[in-house]
This record gives structure tokens, C-alpha cells and sequence, in this order.
């Protein structure tokens, strides 16, 4: 009896040195995969936006949360289990399928800051998500045109919204849409929410460096966004739309995939590519 205990053992202390073993690989694989890199995930969450970043110093980026608690499983999947720091949250405005899939996620990890337009918006969600905030004593900042976010070695720019919309409420919710350029060293992406035409144009007649590597497109590529004059100051390689799978909407419309097209942009879909990963290294993206 002895002897099978003690065979036991040896054979239980082997195993626990192999798996020692494996996690110690995969920890020195997973650092060494994502030093000195940006990678922007564009996850999958259906009809809406969720954009988990992981920046070059480790930082942990989120913008819009999604529909539901899909983003939840999604950033379980990408981050080490042990790591519950989202350093920076923006919502880019109050619609549920941008703000629904946040909720989830300010209960279980440890948000450091939320950027928003703080726009007026009468539905429980958007209430229940103040409520949350405050509770959970979350600092939030206002987002304006002109602010600059320094995340270690990353920086988001903030292009809009352009007025404080805090006391009034717009007629159309978009034009209070938080809208900004993440830049890494070289490498940049535009994030356009759900914004429309009349946005984009306001950003190009201010004046603001628009040319980025990836541009996510605006309201999931409807035929209100994405004009032929945006798309040739950005000058992306490459669009991508976040949209759920033949969504009610229509999209992406035809003319927004033939204004990327005839641009010569490389067009990414999460209704048919799944999560997207783009990878930098400080110079250009690649697609993982």
C-alpha cells in the first residue's frame, strides 16, 4: 500500500511540474506575443460595437460594450484571468447596442476612468449605467473636441463631440457622438462610433489629422456615414464594420462598400470575418 501511495505521488509531483511547466511557456509566450505591440480587437457582438485594445505598455482600452454580455465572454477570452484593470472606457454614446454589454463589465472588472459625452438621454439603461458609475465611485470625464488621453505609450485624440452636452440633448443623438484617433507611434486607428455625414464633414472642415491605418466604420456601415470625401482624408488600408449577421437594418448599405471599394481600402466585416484582430508594432497593422 505504501509503495503504490508512493508511486502515486511521484507521478502527481510530475504532473504538477509539467503544468508549472506549461503555464510558465504560455506566460512568457503571451508577454513576448504583445511587447512593444498594439493589438485592437474587434470582437464579434452582433449588432453594435465592442473594441477591447490592448496597448504597447499593457494598458487595457474598451469602447462601447456591445448589445448584451457577449463582450464579457470575449474579453474573458482574451485577457490572462488574473487581470480585472480596464484603464479606460468610452462609450460613444447612449444606444443600447453600443451601452447594454458595458453594465457586465463595470460590475466585474476595475474601471479606472469612462470618457462619455454625458449627453442627456431619458432611458432606464442610460440611468441604470450613471447609477452604476456613481456607485462603483468610477471617475468620469466629459468628452470634448481637442482633449488628449495619454494611455503609457498610446494617445487618444478626441475629435468630437464639439459642444458640452451635458445640459441639452441634440436633435439627433449622433451629433453627440465621441469620436477620436488612438495613435502609436506611426500607427493610428479612427474610431467613428455610430457618426453620420454631417460629422464627418464638421472634422474635416476643423482641420484635424484625419490619415489613420484602420478606420472603423461609422453606424455600421449604413449609407448615412462614410462619405467618398471622408474616406480619401483618412486614406485607410483598412475599414472595418462591426454588424451582426443579416441584421434587420440592411447593412452594410451597397453605396458605403463601394465608396471603400472604389478607395481601394480593404474592407473587414464582423458579420463575415468573426472577431477581428489588428496588430501594430508602431509602423503598420496587421491582420492576425
Amino acid at each position: 500500500m505504501n509503495e503504490t501511495i508512493k508511486k502515486y505521488r511521484g507521478h502527481f509531483s510530475i504532473l504538477i511540474l509539467f503544468l508549472t511547466a506549461c503555464v510558465v511557456w504560455y506566460l512568457v509566450f503571451y508577454y513576448e506575443a504583445r511587447a512593444g505591440k498594439m493589438i485592437v480587437h474587434i470582437f464579434d457582438v452582433g449588432q453594435g460595437d465592442g473594441i477591447f485594445i490592448e496597448a504597447p505598455d499593457g494598458n487595457i482600452i474598451l469602447i462601447d460594450g456591445g448589445p448584451d454580455k457577449t463582450i464579457l465572454s470575449k474579453i474573458g477570452q482574451t485577457l490572462l484571468p488574473w487581470n480585472r484593470t480596464i484603464d479606460l472606457a468610452i462609450l460613444t454614446h447612449p444606444h443600447a447596442d453600443h451601452l447594454d454589454g458595458l453594465f457586465e463589465v463595470l460590475k466585474r472588472y476595475d474601471i479606472k476612468m469612462v470618457l462619455e459625452a454625458g449627453v442627456p438621454y431619458s432611458t432606464p439603461e442610460y440611468q441604470e449605467w450613471h447609477d452604476l458609475l456613481e456607485t462603483r465611485h468610477i471617475p468620469v470625464v466629459i468628452a470634448r473636441s481637442g482633449q488628449k488621453i495619454i494611455i503609457g505609450d498610446a494617445k487618444y485624440d478626441v475629435f468630437a463631440p464639439f459642444e458640452n452636452y451635458q445640459n441639452k440633448s441634440p436633435k439627433n443623438i449622433h451629433d453627440s457622438m465621441v469620436t477620436g484617433k488612438l495613435s502609436f507611434a506611426s500607427s493610428s486607428v479612427l474610431f467613428m462610433g455610430d457618426a453620420e455625414k454631417k460629422l464627418e464633414y464638421r472634422l474635416i472642415a476643423n482641420g484635424f489629422d484625419l490619415q489613420s491605418d484602420i478606420l472603423k466604420v461609422g453606424h455600421h456601415g449604413s449609407k448615412t456615414s462614410t462619405s467618398p470625401d471622408f474616406v480619401a482624408r483618412v486614406s485607410p488600408f483598412y475599414a472595418v464594420i462591426s454588424l451582426g449577421r443579416k441584421n434587420k437594418y440592411g447593412h452594410p448599405h451597397q453605396t458605403t462598400l463601394d465608396t471603400l471599394k472604389n478607395a481601394g481600402v480593404s474592407i473587414l466585416r464582423t458579420d463575415e470575418d468573426g472577431d477581428i484582430t489588428l496588430v501594430s508594432d508602431g509602423q503598420k497593422f496587421e491582420k492576425q
